[in-house]
């Protein structure tokens, strides 16, 4: 009976240490490294009145043609740069940079000698086309066109912002009038920096990502240049970078709760690449098939772009393929993902204004759903508790001989009237079907972007991230990861166990220290929900223990 809830209670452990990202608060990023040959580094711009936050090479520094679009609609602003139309800036007009209600609209771009994304042509003749100053030719609220030519090539760029919401297009026309074919090799790369922990840039989870062939893949900005402890020891050089092979649906940078991407015209076509531009800085490539472009012919690609919030809605009114950018678990618990979600929504839009109360008020309806089995396996456990001595002493008298053991304690279970798998049925099979239900809380509250920035109450100001009572020698006191820590302990000791086993209590209160640790580093919003659990659970128990002991004939 005992192996199998420490291994349910393992396996919950294990599931949520899998569903963890422990990342300590990032350090000031260095310098961007130097561009390499096939990737151009545009000059930092001016433009919004901020010093650029990495140096540029000295050939990059900013031409006096050189001058920025901005491009607006309900909820998006861009800023579009002449120089090859690089996006240099993405603001989201619905969404705050910091918990401040004075911040400002949250900026989508962190590498600013680079900006956003850039599309590269391919190489001479259309490479001298790149990243010349591009003549306006039309110019409106929500789109710009851009046009640049040489020796008889015209290079056309056009971006546009849908008329509302987080969706755009950039169409990219080529016109070869020259005396020969030109090779078009279209690449169109996003970059991403690491961001200090306390600047309003900071994105946590921010990830290199592309969907390749139906899955999605990560490569994490922070250390994405840097060898690592392992490979400094086996003396590995820095990572060159990863290439994925066609079909991609889609690539760009992502964090948990943003999401700036492209999907191309035609899939089948492209290729991924997600590599390093520095130790904290990296680049996602999204890269079409090579062709060549005959004289007097035409030429003409588009990609559907998005900048905006890891929403289903939202992404789906876009592309329906950019629903995988959402990390809402596993299939199987994303329909109860969902559901907590949407509940979260709607309880804070009618019934109380306030996330954490409605976490709260989640958390009784979860456990008056699991009150059945709860109880069941509380009163299980006080059932076997009070036969523990006489186990205990037919597992010494019989230790060497297990079969003996055995039927000794099925003689002892039958003359008590007890069914030996009521033991297991009572103590792990809740455990292990309620586990859907905490990984599906885990990612509800862990994506749901309706908690960033959301207050609760006193110090806890933003439940997305680890709430901050105070600091000692620059150390967070984290009073609500300690609180449930403790409240998680005390649920254990009022527990009855089935033996007195001192092993297992001593792993038990290990596992609540380790819990502490865990939850140090998690969301406000899903610590207060542990809590809270903790303390239903604790007052639930109050009332087995007070009750009168099962009779046992």
């Amino acid at each position: 009976m005992d192996r199998w809830q420490i291994a349910a209670i393992a396996l919950a452990v294990g599931l949520l240490a899998a569903s963890l990202f422990f990342r300590p608060p990032a350090t000031p990023p260095p310098p961007l490294s130097a561009p390499s040959e096939k990737v151009f580094q545009p000059p930092a711009s001016a433009a919004d009145g901020r010093e650029p936050r990495s140096p540029v090479v000295e050939d990059a520094r900013p031409s006096a043609e050189q001058r920025a679009v901005t491009l607006s609609n309900d909820a998006v602003k861009i800023r579009v740069s002449n120089l090859g139309g690089r996006v240099e800036g993405i603001e989201l007009l619905n969404y705050r940079a910091t918990v401040a209600r004075d911040s400002g609209p949250v900026e989508l771009v962190t590498a600013i000698s680079r900006g956003a994304m850039f599309l590269f042509l391919g190489p001479e003749p259309l490479r001298s086309l790149e990243a010349v100053p591009y003549t306006v030719v039309s110019k409106g609220q929500r789109e710009v066109e851009l046009r640049a030519d040489h020796d008889g090539i015209t290079v056309t760029r056009r971006i546009e912002l849908d008329e509302s919401g987080y969706g755009g297009q950039m169409t990219v026309a080529i016109a070869n009038a020259s005396s020969g074919p030109v090779q078009a090799k279209l690449n169109l790369v996003f970059y991403g920096q690491e961001r200090p922990a306390t600047a309003p840039d900071h994105f946590p989870h921010y990830s290199l990502a592309a969907s390749v062939d139906g899955a999605v893949k990560r490569v994490p900005v922070q250390g994405v240049g840097s060898t690592g402890f392992v490979g400094s020891l086996l003396g590995r050089g820095p990572p060159t970078g990863t290439s994925y092979p066609p079909p991609t649906e889609w690539a760009g940078i992502d964090s948990q709760y943003f999401l700036v991407s492209a999907v191309p015209q035609n899939p089948p076509d492209a290729s991924a690449f997600l590599g390093p531009l520095g130790t904290d800085a990296g680049e996602a490539a999204l890269s079409l098939q090579p062709v060549d472009v005959p004289s007097g012919a035409p030429f003409e690609r588009t990609y559907r772009l998005y900048f905006g919030p890891k929403v289903e809605e939202a992404v789906v009114a876009v592309d329906p393929r950019l629903e995988q950018a959402i990390a809402a678990g596993w299939a199987f618990v994303r329909p109860l993902v969902a559901g907590f979600g949407s509940l979260l929504h709607w309880t804070h839009e009618h019934i109380v204004p306030n996330y954490g109360v409605a976490i709260i008020l989640l958390t009784i309806l979860v456990r008056l759903l699991t009150f059945p089995l709860t109880q069941r396996s509380m009163k299980s456990m006080k059932k076997f508790s009070l036969i523990a001595p006489q186990m205990k002493e037919i597992q010494e008298k019989h230790a060497d001989d297990r079969e003996k053991l055995q039927e000794e304690l099925m003689k002892l279970y039958r003359q008590k009237g007890m069914n030996p798998l009521a033991a297991m049925g009572g103590g792990c099979v809740p455990m292990i079907i309620q586990m859907p239900v905490m990984i599906a809380l885990y990612f509800a509250l862990q994506t749901s972007i309706d908690l960033r920035h959301a207050p609760f109450a006193l110090w806890i100001r933003d439940l997305s991230a680890p709430e901050d009572f105070f600091s000692v020698a620059g150390v967070p006191i984290r009073l609500l990861p300690l609180l449930m820590g403790g409240s998680m302990l005390l649920q254990q000791r009022l527990s009855p166990a089935p033996n007195a086993d001192p092993q297992q209590r001593q792993m038990m209160t290990l596992m609540s220290v380790m819990f502490t640790f865990m939850f140090y580093q998690f969301p406000a919003g899903l610590v207060l929900y542990w809590f809270v659990s903790n303390l239903l659970g604790i007052a639930q128990q109050l009332l087995v223990n007070r009750a009168p002991s099962p009779a046992t004939t």
